[in-house]
């Protein structure tokens, strides 16, 4: 039965006299509270005035009940049509939350739950703390980073709340409306009279039509995503639901990162498809139906009816001074879960952004070498290091490659599927302050990769190519330590010319042989000193002369056997001495002269035998003594002139015997004393012989033995000399 009522608003903007004709006030579960007024007065509303007023309307029946409604002005207009002479206007009012769609922003969340999401903005735009509450059964799981991009503050947090399963509903009391976000059915209250609620019969109170409808769902929902940080982890969770044969609701990026977290947003997805499933439409005059509360039905000609529903929309129409509503509702033994409606914007294209980091650091990174950034449209971050979340780097598709952003760069992001809470690095851009290191159009043929040092720059490392037609060129340039390694061979062809310079040191180590073919000419000069190591056999080979030049001493140490071989002269110079050192025997072969000149002395040691064949004259001249010591024997044989010079001893000492065989002539000058010392000392000179000490001379010809001056011959056994037996001295 249609039941008389009163019907009144108040507020700043509506003088006391206003009286309201019409009205028609929406209700809904997470929707907010909307109202349609006719009124009229007899003073002038100021329209602009009235705008953005609270206002309070209130559904007076009586016994029957109460309903108040705290909305606010948001639309107003003059009717042309007049009640009795007076002035009627037409008002929108809606709920506080819908200011939320009047605001759209592009910011970021980082390390918040959907709970303090919601607080956020509803608190920055201007709803007071004690006009919102939370029920729910556990706070949602803390998001890394959450977007709201290109949306109203209404979408967004809409959307948020729909994932997670959150309903609201609005509840109003003196002198606030309160709402409520929750996820439970028991915050669901009955009706403010009481909650069982009769069929009418009749013109009696009570439902008076009820329909109930029910819609095909899907047997099973199934979420899957992807988490990068344990990408073998498979992400796929299917929630079944019974009674129904319809197939599989599948659902890709799900919007979680583990298989948890995935269960439980399959179950919440169920339970939204079986929210809707049943669905009970009716009509009532029960003032006190309200969204988010629940009844129960008596009266149903169908007892399986009898059971409690929650109101999920209820839509109160006053004309007059008659009152009826309309309504929806669900079983209330189902859980409630809104529907998915509140679509995620998806980016198109590319964002820019610069990278970021603590005060002072050039590279910011962590151990998968993510980056920060600041966008362009973040109105609240600051170039520091908490400008973002990590986001990943896309480098190119090689194994090892990494390349990490520097801070301060401006860098292409694209974003997993058009989400912008899944961003990635992908490019360096550069601008008018952070330009390329090349100049431009003049470098337009050259490629480079290049890398500045850190802190500071100044350095660089780079691999460049020049590409112009006559001029293409490979330049690897680093600034300090370059490392170079091929696990197998490696052949290097250089058509032209090669220079290498190395300012300091150079070390070359070869594990097995080395073999270097020069076409031409050698030119090989070392400024300091010269080390040559050779573990087993050396062998040179000169094709024409060779010509080795010592400023300073020559040593020369032979652990094996020494042999020398010369096909034509044989020539040392020294400046300073010559020393030959041989561990074991040595052996030199001459088919040429031989000139040894040293401007400091002359020394040979040789452990075992020594045996020296010069196909022509030998000449050795010392600026001091000449020695040489031989353990073993000693044999000299020299086709032409042997001449041997010191202002100081010329000593030749063996433990073995001595052979001296000359072709030509041979003079042995010593300025103190000329020694040839053996077990058998033989001398054999084709020509004339001169030996000349300090103290005496021996000379020596086919026809005579002169002794000049004090010359000693010592023999442990007996002295021959052969030859022409007159003897001079």
């Amino acid at each position: 039965m249609e039941q008389e009522l009163q019907v009144t608003v108040e507020g700043a903007a509506f003088p006391p006299e206003t009286r309201v004709i019409l009205a028609r006030v929406r209700e809904a579960v997470s929707s907010p509270t909307s109202a349609e007024l006719s009124l009229v007065c007899d003073e002038e509303i100021d329209e602009d005035a009235a705008l953005g007023q609270p206002a309070l309307i209130t559904i007076d029946a009586g016994n029957a009940g109460v309903r108040r409604f705290h909305l606010i002005v948001t639309g107003i207009e003059l009717d042309a049509r007049t009640v009795a002479e007076r002035r009627r206007y037409n008002v929108e009012l809606d709920h506080e939350l819908c200011f939320l769609k009047h605001r759209a922003d592009v910011r970021m969340f980082q390390e918040k739950s959907v709970k303090d999401i919601v607080t956020s903005v509803l608190e920055a735009a201007g709803v007071e703390a004690s006009h919102f509450e939370f029920r729910l059964e556990s706070d949602p799981p803390k998001r890394t980073y959450c977007v709201q991009y290109r949306e109203t503050d209404f979408a967004f947090i809409s959307r948020l709340l729909e994932h997670e399963g959150i309903s609201y509903f609005i509840k109003d009391d003196e002198p606030k409306a309160l709402v409520t976000f929750t996820d439970m059915q028991s915050a669901f209250s009955p009706i403010e009279s009481e909650s069982a609620v009769a069929v009418a019969r009749g013109h009696g109170d009570g439902i008076d039509e009820l329909v109930f409808e029910s819609r095909a769902y899907p047997s099973t929902v199934t979420l899957a995503d992807y988490n990068w940080t344990m990408p073998s982890v498979g992400l796929t969770a299917p929630a079944e639901l019974e009674g129904s044969p319809t197939g599989d609701l599948f659902e890709f990026p799900g919007g979680h990162k583990t298989p948890d977290e995935g269960s439980k947003l399959a179950q919440i997805r169920s339970q939204a498809q079986l929210s809707a499933a049943t669905v009970g439409r009716g009509s009532s005059n029960v003032v006190t139906l309200s969204s988010g509360s629940w009844f129960e039905l008596e009266g149903a000609r169908r007892p399986e009816l009898a059971a409690k529903y929650l109101l999920t929309r209820v839509e109160h129409r006053v004309d007059g001074l008659q009152y009826k509503n309309t309504f929806e509702c669900s079983p209330h033994n189902r859980r409630y879960r809104p529907p998915v409606v509140t679509p995620k914007p998806r980016v198109a294209g590319l964002h820019t952004a610069v990278v970021t980091g603590p005060s002072g650091a050039e590279i910011h990174t962590e151990e998968m070498g993510q980056m920060k950034a600041l966008f362009f449209w973040d109105r609240v971050g600051q170039p520091d290091d908490k400008s973002s979340c990590w986001m990943r780097l896309a480098q190119l598709p090689i194994d090892g490659s990494m390349a990490l952003a520097r801070t301060g760069w401006e860098m292409a992001v694209a974003y997993h599927n058009g989400d912008p809470d899944r961003p990635v690095g992908v490019a360096r851009l550069y601008n008018a302050e952070k330009t390329s290191p090349y100049a431009y159009p003049a470098a337009k043929s050259a490629m480079a990769f290049q890398t500045a040092s850190s802190p500071g720059g100044g350095k660089i490392n780079e691999i460049s190519m020049e590409d112009s037609a006559g001029k293409m060129g490979f330049s690897l340039t680093a600034s300090k330590d370059y490392i170079e390694q091929t696990s197998n061979n490696k052949t290097e062809t250089i058509s032209a010319n090669e220079v290498l310079s190395v300012g300091t040191d150079r070390e070359v180590q070869i594990g097995a042989s080395e073999t270097i073919s020069i076409g031409g000419n050698e030119s090989f000069t070392v400024s300091a000193e010269e080390e040559l190591n050779v573990k087993a056999t050396r062998t040179k080979v000169v094709g024409g002369s060779e010509t080795v030049t010592v400023s300073g001493n020559i040593q020369m140490v032979v652990e094996g056997a020494d042999t020398e071989t010369t096909g034509g002269s044989h020539t040392t110079l020294a400046a300073l001495g010559v020393e030959k050192t041989s561990s074991s025997s040595q052996s030199l072969t001459v088919g040429g002269s031989m000139l040894s000149v040293a401007g400091l002395g002359v020394t040979f040691a040789v452990a075992g035998a020594k045996s020296e064949t010069i196909g022509g004259a030998k000449i050795v001249a010392s600026g001091q003594a000449v020695a040489e010591t031989v353990i073993g024997a000693l044999a000299t044989t020299v086709g032409g002139v042997l001449v041997q010079a010191a202002p100081g001893n010329r000593v030749a000492s063996t433990k073995g015997s001595t052979a001296v065989n000359v072709g030509g002539a041979a003079l042995a000058n010593g300025a103190k004393k000329v020694m040839l010392k053996g077990k058998k000392v033989s001398i054999n000179v084709g020509g004339m012989v001169n030996l000349l000490g300090g103290g005496g001379i021996i000379n020596m010809t086919p026809g005579s033995v002169a002794f000049v001056g004090l010359v000693t011959v010592n023999a442990s056994g007996s002295v021959t000399i052969s030859g022409n037996p007159n003897l001079v001295g």
